[in-house]
């Protein structure tokens, strides 16, 4: 009974190194390196093998600190942030380092091509409803206006149209352009069309 179970222990205890991740199977080997028991069994946890656990490990970077994936924060993929860690960089150097590059955003600017193709839809997105609903309406009266003119062969079409639907069409592209694009800010955009003798005339002013 007693070799029985002896041989029944070492069959259970071959399991269990056959089926154990490389942290349990050498935490000899871990602890020798200084390696805490926690750290040991995040080595399993995480399916790390004994070449990355090294890595890991003689770079100075704790288990623990990789379990908490620090390369998301900082906006790289992991095998970046191993290569960097690789190369003799610390987490702490490495978060400095891509904090500041995530500082520096790219703003979230409309496109002054579709501002100009389509009045006023970049101003609506924005929730400048007063501004967008002006050079949108304006935009599709003139745009129907030239095209029915198109249609009957009036030269109202060339001569007040057209020109009415691109003084429309550069009024959305200079208000996005002053309010986007300008170092300076400004704190107005106005555009009015008036008529005169030979048909209209649009005026741009804007508020600085």
């Amino acid at each position: 009974m007693k070799a029985f179970r002896g041989v029944l222990s070492a069959l259970v205890l071959f399991g269990v190194q056959a089926w154990a991740g490389d942290g349990v199977r050498l935490q000899d080997h871990w602890k020798s390196l200084g390696v805490s028991a926690t750290d040991i069994e995040l080595i399993d946890k995480l399916g790390l093998k004994r070449s990355k656990a090294e890595m890991l490990i003689t770079s100075g970077v704790s288990i623990r600190e990789y379990s908490h994936r620090p390369w998301e924060p900082m906006g790289i993929t992991e095998d970046k942030w191993l290569q960097q860690v690789r190369h003799g960089s610390n987490v702490g150097q490495l978060e400095r380092i891509y904090s500041r590059d995530l500082d520096v955003v790219e703003p979230d600017r409309p496109s002054l091509l579709g501002a100009v193709l389509l009045p006023g839809v970049a101003q609506l997105r924005e929730g400048r409803y007063a501004a967008g609903a002006t050079l949108a309406g304006l935009g599709l009266a003139f745009g129907g206006y030239l095209g029915y003119s198109l249609y009957k062969g009036e030269g109202s079409a060339v001569q007040v149209w057209m020109p009415l639907l691109g003084a429309d069409m550069i009024a959305s592209g200079a208000d996005v352009w002053y309010n986007h694009y300008r170092e300076q800010s400004v704190t107005g955009f106005s555009y009015l069309v008036i008529p005169t003798p030979t048909g209209a005339a649009a005026l741009f002013t804007a508020r600085f």
